[in-house]
Parts: structure tokens; C-alpha cells; sequence
């Protein structure tokens, strides 16, 4: 506060006042933004009466109280209420009605409580992480209205349609590799066994990725993964112009491949093998140095000097730990077969990386969840964190799709 020196004439005191007349204390925040919210609450349901008054005239073809002989459609019959809950909060809108005919409004669809931005709200923090009770709870004081634990679970269920759709989308022939591997998750009610959430990547020529499988299954077996494969084969996947398929070692994966299309090249991940070092070795520092050497090997650009440079690993470290030397020597060549494809489509079949990177950003929003309902929740799960990833798309995906296409009034 600043104040200013008052002196009058013949005064032998002199008085300080306040310079500012109108000084008085700061406004609470809370109350600020308290009464903002009320203000746009108001603002937005007059304006939306207003649309709602609007259409009404325009489907009866006349105004209130207009006298329109062999025009008018139909008269007014007083109002209903209706609450309507969007980003602004909930609002309790007055909704004209007609004696004879059914009116609709733009403002909401039939039997509609929400906007479909506040159902896409409520599923993002879902999938995000957050159980389907506090969803609601914690973004009540946000929209100034809660919803149930029921609610959050049937907008995540209206997600089986996109999953079913996906399941029986026709494929195009135009991948020239895949990547195949899985992510082991606890279903609930289905003991302390984890099932494999396989998942199937298609690249194309010009380096796009695609997820065109992904489906929970009792384990990466040859007989179930063979079936998912055929799968895609009937809608389309004939392996035409498939050359290779890049796999983690699992030797099941790997027979599910080659019986379904076999005259592709399997690829070794280099990540995985290069882990495999620490799994065999018998002493843990040897292991992190061993690992370091390797990785600095597989680094080189040229072929030859890549060649050379694991033949001089392997002879260093054969004599300290023969088995994890063993583990890692053979069949080495299928790490190489990458280096048939042309450079731009080699960082992403060295390894399984792609796949690892999806199943990271999983795991982070499935570790506060703990344990899934069913096989088709983990499925519906995953799909609805692929959709949220613009490194990955679905076959025939429009961009920028939302998550939700459909209005559900749950």
C-alpha cells in the first residue's frame, strides 16, 4: 500500500492517507473462480435453452404464439427438464415440448446425460490408470457431478465394438515383415497364472507400423499362435510379399510362423539375446561387461566389421563363461537377416523394440489396475492404449479417430 503526505494550510500536524481511495483486500481465488464457474454455468444453459427454443420453432414452423393457419406443424405443450452434463457442469436444461410431434435438438441425442467429451474424459482417466470408482469421485469437483463405477465400466465395454470390428478387419497383402511377440498378464478369477497377450506388428515398405493382431491366449504355444496366423491369412494376409519376421527366441512363436508362411526368414532379436547373456552367465559383473561388449559389437555399421568384432567377443569371454557363450553363439547368423532389407526398415526389425515400447506404456497403466477382469478386458484394454498411440495404427484407422465413435448412455 502506498500513501501520500497531506499538509494543510496554518496545520502544525501532518497526516498520511492512503494514495489509493479504492484500496480494499485481494479477492479470495476460490471464491473468484466459484463464481466464474456459476456465471458460465448460467451463460452456457441460457444459450443452450435458446438453441433448444430455436429448433423447437423451426420443426413446429412457427414462433410462440404466432398464428400461422395451414403452416404450423404442430403447437407447444409446455417444457420438460432435462440435466445435461458437459465440460462446462451439470445443468438442468428446460426442453420445449410438442402435443403431437417428436422433437430432436443438436444439443443432445436421444436418451443422452453426457456430451461425448465428458465420456471420452471419463475413459481417458480409465485407461490412464485410475480404478472405475475414483474416475468418478475424483473428476466430480471438476464437472460439479460424479458418476458411478457402472458407468466407467460400460464405457469401457462400448469399446467391443471397435475391438470386434478389428478382429474381422480385411487385411491388404502389402507388409513386407511382421513382428510378433507377448506381454504376460494375470486375469482375475483365473488363479496366479499369467497369460500371453500376443500381439502381431505389420511393417510396410515404407516403414509404417501396423498392428493387425492381438489376442490374450493360454501361452505362446505353436498350436494357438498357428491359429491366430491362419486368421490372418483368411482375411488377407497371404504373405506374398512377406520376407522376414522378427521373434524374441521363442521357439513356439517361431514354429507357428514357419507353418503358416514358410518360406519367410526369422530375425533374432538382438536385445534379447544380447539379455540372454546376464540370464546364463555365473557371475553378475562379468555379465554387465559381457553385455556392454556385445552391444558395442552389434553397434557397427558394417557387416563384416560387425562379423568380426562378435568372432573376437566370443573368444575372449568362451573360457569364463562357456554356457552363456554357448547360449549366445548359437545360431548367431539369424541375428544378420535383417541386413537383407533395405536400410530404412532395419532399425525396426533388429529387435522387438516397437512391440517392447507398447508393452511398456501397458504395463505403466496396468500396474495401478493390478489384475484384469477377463480376456476380453485385457484385449479391449490394449487396443484402447494402441489407439492412444500415434506411432502405431490400426489397418483402415481414419487419423486423429476418437476414441469413442458413438454416443453411449450409460
Amino acid at each position: 500500500m502506498t500513501y501520500r503526505l497531506n499538509l494543510p494550510e496554518n496545520a502544525n500536524v501532518w497526516e498520511l492517507q492512503p494514495a489509493d481511495p479504492f484500496d480494499q483486500a485481494r479477492i479470495d481465488p476460490a471464491q473468484a473462480q466459484a463464481f466464474l464457474q456459476a456465471r458460465l454455468r448460467q451463460e452456457a444453459k441460457a444459450m443452450l435453452e435458446n438453441v433448444l427454443l430455436s429448433e423447437a420453432e423451426e420443426q413446429l414452423a412457427a414462433t410462440e404464439y404466432e398464428r400461422a393457419p395451414g403452416v404450423r406443424l404442430d403447437v407447444r405443450n409446455g417444457y420438460r427438464t432435462r440435466s445435461l452434463l458437459g465440460s462446462f457442469g451439470l445443468i438442468e436444461l428446460q426442453v420445449p415440448r410438442a402435443r403431437h410431434l417428436s422433437l430432436t435438438f443438436s444439443v443432445f441425442e436421444a436418451y443422452q446425460r453426457r456430451w461425448r467429451q465428458v465420456d471420452a474424459l471419463l475413459l481417458e482417466a480409465y485407461l490412464g490408470g485410475m480404478g472405475s470408482r475414483s474416475v468418478g469421485r475424483r473428476l466430480a469437483a471438476l464437472l460439479g457431478a460424479g458418476c458411478s463405477a457402472t458407468t466407467v465400466t460400460r464405457l469401457a465395454a462400448a469399446l467391443d465394438e471397435r475391438l470386434g470390428a478389428f478382429h474381422t478387419q480385411p487385411l491388404q497383402d502389402r507388409y513386407t515383415a511382421l513382428i510378433l511377440d507377448g506381454l504376460y498378464l494375470r486375469i482375475r478369477g483365473l488363479g496366479t497364472t499369467k497369460r500371453p497377450l500376443v500381439a502381431v506388428l505389420g511393417i510396410t515398405p515404407e516403414g509404417q507400423t501396423e498392428l493387425v493382431a492381438l489376442r490374450l491366449c493360454y501361452s505362446e504355444n505353436s498350436v494357438e499362435v498357428e491359429g491366430l496366423l491362419r486368421s490372418l491369412r483368411q482375411r488377407g494376409l497371404t504373405g506374398a510379399r512377406l520376407q522376414m519376421v522378427t521373434l524374441d527366441g521363442d521357439k513356439g512363436l517361431e514354429s507357428a510362423v514357419l507353418n503358416v508362411w514358410g518360406h519367410v526368414r526369422i530375425q533374432d532379436c538382438i536385445f534379447h539375446r544380447i539379455h540372454r547373456l546376464k540370464a546364463n552367465a555365473r557371475n553378475r559383473y562379468r555379465a554387465r561387461t559381457m553385455m556392454k561388449e556385445a552391444s558395442a559389437a552389434f553397434a557397427q555399421p558394417e557387416p563384416p566389421r560387425r562379423h568380426h568384432e562378435l568372432e573376437a567377443f566370443c573368444g575372449r569371454w568362451k573360457h569364463q563363461e562357456p554356457k552363456a557363450i554357448r547360449c549366445f553363439a548359437h545360431q548367431l547368423h539369424r541375428c544378420f537377416e535383417v541386413d537383407a532389407l533395405p536400410a530404412a526398415l532395419r532399425s525396426l526389425l533388429t529387435t522387438t523394440s516397437v512391440l517392447e515400447g507398447l508393452f511398456s506404456q501397458l504395463r505403466k497403466r496396468l500396474n495401478p489396475i493390478g489384475a484384469l477382469q477377463s480376456p476380453r478386458a485385457a484385449e479391449r484394454f490394449a487396443l484402447a492404449g494402441v489407439l492412444r498411440m500415434p506411432w502405431i495404427s490400426l489397418p483402415g484407422m481414419k487419423p486423429d479417430q476418437p476414441l469413442l465413435e458413438t454416443t453411449h448412455n450409460c
